[in-house]
């Protein structure tokens, strides 16, 4: 029998809902108290960590200067992956954790928005390219024998291999293996774990950039925080406080008066082509000029990625730029016997990653920095974690906060390698019910799973908006994959309070569409003011804003 989707069921004071009132809580909570745990950075490392910390029952803040996974934790390649490229550089240990990780998401944190995706290595050598690359594939997946969450590896004659992927040049390629990791959403798994880390009693506060140390003798003791929204400033103090800034964690180590490292910002540039680019069955991983270039299918689209080079720009705002377009469709093409060109471009968004490196090391070659994590304390009171893998964000978490406890004589473990995220705890309910989501709602097949996977068992609250007011049970215009409901919800419980909020993280409408989202814009600015008191000076603000954001992008 077809399962259905569960009966919406009342949302009133879900703890687990980020919006302005929430927020102006917490803020005032967190001025009035003091906290066991202060975690500076709402990317998936410190919000991880406040997870972590909160489901040990302490009390924990979480402050971002910007929006949930405003930086580059919703600008990576969206895989959960162990690192193939890894094995070769004989990092095991880093490629086993990470594997362990990704397993242990897809059975169990957030199966609805993690699964399995194949992806294929094309052989371009005689025999001995086989057999060498064929051994690191079948370390790869012994690695993941024991999580058993993803097929095993299979190997492609030429012939084989062309069936496969269309797209492919067979006569460059004379085979291939193909081996699989899991695709996610980065900013919503992002948004997940702080989400999940208020469900258990974390204090949220966005756009609140930390502006000094509070100290007690030479012991840091919190924090002084300057309101984005309203300018004031406001003391946060708690017992311990976590760095997890990513690219601007030096900087805000030299704030609080230390200054033991040096963080190279490496830049990484991905492309969304249209479904059409690519004739294949699976992804492709292949070498580059001086790395490696990944094609996956992502949500219906491919994802094209990254280049490796120092940034010395801005670390708000790194941007694509013509060359890293041209560097990563020039690597792919080598491999297809239908090229892909600029046309084929929807979008493209640049991260930086946090490389840890020695101060005076020069950064020439950023793809040889180490991609592990590392946890420094210092001065008294602060943690910084720094450097380290997307996927392995949880461990990373783990350890932050035990070296930040341990000076207060805490040993509580952690418990969150058992601790599914917000959208998936009820997730067996409902992975069944596209079909009848999209007869519901009037979707395609397609766009009712993809609504699955962006909120997993939390659809039941689009829901009741819909069945509450019927026009928002429509689809988008011009965007018919998502749902008008989706932008009211991301104000109402996701935290969103900007233009670039809802189309850039909690939607990735702008770069899934042609221009931007650039069209939509208006229309979803008009539509969320009412809930967030916009005049309309201020939609006409947050439009030239977004527009401005797309340009430069």
């Amino acid at each position: 029998m077809a399962q259905q989707p569960p009966s919406p069921a009342p949302a009133a004071h879900d703890p687990t809902w980020l919006n302005c009132a929430q927020r102006s809580r917490d803020l005032a909570a967190a001025g009035a108290g003091c906290a066991d745990l202060l975690v500076i950075g709402a990317g998936v490392t410190g919000a991880g960590a406040a997870l972590d910390a909160a489901a040990r029952g302490l009390s924990v803040v979480l402050l971002d200067a910007d929006d949930i996974a405003a930086g580059t934790s919703s600008r990576s390649g969206k895989t959960f992956h162990g690192g193939l490229r890894y094995l070769e550089q004989l990092n095991f240990r880093l490629v086993a954790q990470a594997i362990e990780e990704r397993d242990l998401l897809l059975k169990t944190l957030c199966p609805h928005m993690a699964h399995p995706e194949a992806f294929v290595y094309p052989l371009t050598h005689a025999f001995w390219e086989r057999a060498y690359v064929g051994a690191g594939v079948l370390l790869y997946a012994l690695f993941g024998r024991k999580g058993g969450a993803v097929p095993r590896p299979r190997h492609f004659s030429r012939a084989g291999l062309k069936a496969h992927i269309p797209s492919i040049d067979a006569q460059r390629v004379r085979g291939g293996i193909q081996y699989h990791d899991a695709l996610t959403d980065d900013a919503r798994h992002t948004l997940a774990v702080v989400r999940t880390a208020a469900g258990h009693g974390a204090r949220v506060i966005t756009r609140a950039p930390v502006v000094g140390f509070l100290r007690d003798g030479d012991r840091v003791c919190g924090v002084l925080v300057r309101d984005a929204l309203t300018g004031a400033t406001q003391r946060i103090a708690a017992r311990a406080v976590i760095n997890a800034t990513g690219v601007w964690a030096d900087e805000l180590q030299q704030l609080a008066g230390a200054n033991t490292f040096r963080v190279q910002p490496a830049k990484g540039v991905h492309l969304l082509l249209r479904p059409d680019a690519l004739q294949s069955e699976s992804g492709i991983l292949a070498r580059a000029a001086d790395s490696v270039i990944i094609a996956r299918r992502w949500y219906g689209y491919w994802l094209v990625g990254t280049t490796d080079s120092p940034w010395n720009g801005a670390k708000s705002q790194p941007v694509a730029e013509a060359a890293d377009v041209d560097y990563l469709l020039d690597n792919l093409n080598r491999y297809l016997a239908r090229k892909v060109g600029r046309a084929d471009v929807l979008g493209a968004y640049a991260g930086l990653r946090p490389l840890l490196k020695p101060v005076g090391e020069n950064a020439e070659t950023t793809s040889a920095l180490s991609r592990e994590h590392a946890v420094l304390p210092g001065p008294a009171g602060l943690t910084t974690i720094v450097g380290g893998k997307y996927t392995t964000y949880r461990r990373m978490a783990r350890d932050a906060v035990d070296a930040a406890l341990r000076p207060l004589g805490v040993d509580t473990p952690s418990r969150t390698a058992t601790l599914a995220l917000v959208g998936a705890a009820r997730w067996a309910a409902v992975r069944g019910s596209g079909a009848q989501l999209a007869q519901r709602l009037g979707l395609s097949a397609a766009a009712a799973e993809r609504l699955l996977q962006r909120h997993g068992d939390r659809v039941h609250e689009l829901l009741a908006l819909a069945d509450a007011q019927p026009e928002l049970g429509l689809p988008l215009p011009g965007a018919a994959h998502y749902l008008t409901a989706e932008l009211v919800y991301a104000v109402r419980a996701e935290g969103a309070q900007t233009l670039a909020d809802l189309l850039v993280r909690r939607t990735h409408l702008s770069i899934e569409l042609p221009d931007g989202a650039r069209a939509l814009a208006p229309f979803a600015a008009n539509l969320v003011a009412p809930l967030l008191g916009w005049s309309a000076q201020r939609v006409q603000s947050e439009l030239a804003d977004y527009r401005a954001l797309i340009d430069a992008e």
